[in-house]
C-alpha cells in the first residue's frame, strides 16, 4: 500500500513513456476515428428509420445513437479515470463507502497504520462483520480470471497480493480481539479499478475482488458464517478498538 503522492508531476503516470501517457496519446489520435464512426451509426439511423417510419423519426433516432455514443466512449474513459491519473481508487472508494454505508450504521476508517504492514485504505465495521479494503488499478487491458481457485492479473499469479492483504486482515484482527477481549475475524476484500472485470467480481486466494460500486452490497450480504451480527453496541466497540489500535496513516483519504 503506497504511502506516496500521486499528485506530483514527478509520478511515472506523468511522463512521456508511461502507459497512460501512451493511451492519452492514442486516445487523440483515435478522435477522428470516433467522430467517422459516430458520424455512420448516425447517418445509418437516419435513412433506415426515415424510410421505415418518418424523417422525423429518423432525425430523432439519428440524435438518440449519436448520443448514445458520445456517451459509450464518455463512460469507457471515465472507468479508467483513476489508472490514467496514476492514482490507486482510494478517494473514489471512500465515497461510495460514504454515501452507500454510513448512514446504514456501518462504521467506516480511511488510511489507518497498520503496525509492521503499511497502510490499510479502508476499514468497514458494521452488522456483517469487520472488512479491511485495498484499492489497486490496472490498464485498460488487464484481464482477471480464477483457474483452481487461484486469482489471476493478467498472466500472473495474485498470490503476493492475497498474501498481504490476507496478513494485513489478520494482523488487524489481532489488533482489535486483544483489545476487546474476545475473537475478532477481519474479512479482506480488493477493489479494482479500471481492468476486464466480471461484473459479479471474482474470489480467488481466499481473497474477493470486487468493483467499487459493489462493495456496499456485498458487504451488507456477506458475513459471518454462523449468521451473528454485531449489534449497534458492539460497532461502537469494535470502531473504537480500531481508532485505538491504527492510528491515522500517513496520508489521509478524502470522501467528497
Amino acid at each position: 500500500m503506497s504511502s506516496g503522492s500521486f499528485y506530483f508531476r514527478d509520478n511515472p503516470a506523468f511522463t512521456g513513456g508511461s502507459p497512460q501517457a501512451i493511451y492519452e496519446e492514442l486516445w487523440e489520435r483515435g478522435r477522428r476515428q470516433r467522430l467517422i464512426q459516430r458520424g455512420i451509426i448516425a447517418g445509418v439511423c437516419l435513412v433506415l428509420v426515415g424510410k421505415l417510419l418518418s424523417p422525423a423519426w429518423g432525425v430523432f433516432l439519428a440524435l438518440v445513437a449519436a448520443g448514445g455514443d458520445v456517451a459509450y466512449h464518455w463512460w469507457r474513459r471515465a472507468a479508467l479515470s483513476v489508472w490514467r491519473r496514476g492514482q490507486r481508487g482510494e478517494q473514489r472508494t471512500a465515497r461510495v463507502l460514504r454515501f452507500m454505508l454510513e448512514w446504514r450504521g456501518h462504521r467506516v476508517l480511511h488510511g489507518r497504520s497498520v503496525p509492521g504492514h503499511g497502510n490499510a485504505d479502508h476499514l468497514v465495521i458494521g452488522p456483517t462483520g469487520v472488512w479491511v479494503i485495498d484499492n489497486q488499478a490496472w490498464d485498460p487491458e488487464t484481464e482477471f480470471a480464477v483457474y483452481g481457485g487461484k486469482l489471476f492479473i493478467g498472466k500472473d499469479s495474485s498470490s503476493k497480493t492475497a498474501v498481504r492483504l490476507q496478513k494485513t486482515a489478520d494482523v488487524i484482527a489481532g489488533l482489535l480481539s486483544r483489545e476487546l477481549q474476545h475473537e475478532i475475524t477481519v474479512s479482506p476484500l480488493l477493489t479494482t479499478h479500471g481492468g476486464r472485470l466480471p461484473r459479479k467480481g471474482l474470489t480467488g486466494n481466499g481473497i474477493t475482488m470486487l468493483r467499487a460500486y459493489r462493495l456496499p452490497g456485498w458487504i451488507r450480504s456477506h458475513g459471518n458464517t454462523d449468521g451473528t451480527r454485531l449489534t449497534a453496541e458492539q460497532i461502537d466497540a469494535v470502531t473504537q478498538a480500531a481508532i485505538h489500535q491504527l492510528p491515522i496513516g500517513d496520508h489521509t483519504i478524502a470522501a467528497r
